[in-house]
């Protein structure tokens, strides 16, 4: 993959990499441990894909919460939508506010398909937001870098 700043390919023809004799085909973007990065080093075909995961795994709660009460309704979402839009939130720190609306979204569905089971003297506590969890993951990474002095992420810390 050819990683810059622009948003085209450059002009001049890129050299063919081989790799035991056999051509290395250029890719746009690729997949490491479920994150999808491209060219420019942004994450937002990953949070696209995720969003559409995450809104067809919705929709199949949906169309089971009439066997469940919104406990189960709240127990299935986290684990089977919530924990997929939690998954390295670090990488979500580069996407624009449009792109992570779209979680956003998914979590705003999921809380009004559990309002709707809730019986009506029933108050049910809100989820809490997805912006906090990143926000936390990244408190996280901060007290690690400077407090614990985690070697692995010296480089990070600053004077």
């Amino acid at each position: 993959m050819l990683i810059s700043r622009r948003q085209r390919p450059p002009d001049t023809p890129i050299p063919i990499i081989l790799l035991g004799g056999r051509p290395v085909p250029l890719q746009t973007s690729l997949s490491i441990l479920g994150v999808e990065v491209n060219s420019v080093l942004t994450f937002t075909d990953h949070i696209r894909t995720i969003a559409r995961k995450a809104a067809w795994k919705l929709s199949c709660v949906r169309r089971v919460s009439h066997l469940l009460d919104p406990q189960g309704i709240t127990t299935l979402y986290t684990a089977q939508v919530r924990s997929l839009m939690e998954y390295a939130p670090l990488t979500w720190s580069s996407c624009p506010p449009s792109y992570l609306s779209l979680l956003d979204k998914v979590q705003a569905r999921a809380q009004r398909l559990i309002s709707l089971q809730a019986l009506q003297d029933q108050l049910l506590p809100p989820l809490q937001p997805l912006q906090q969890g990143r926000d936390v993951a990244g408190l996280c990474v901060v007290y690690k870098t400077h407090k614990q002095h985690v070697p692995h992420l010296a480089a990070l810390r600053q004077p």
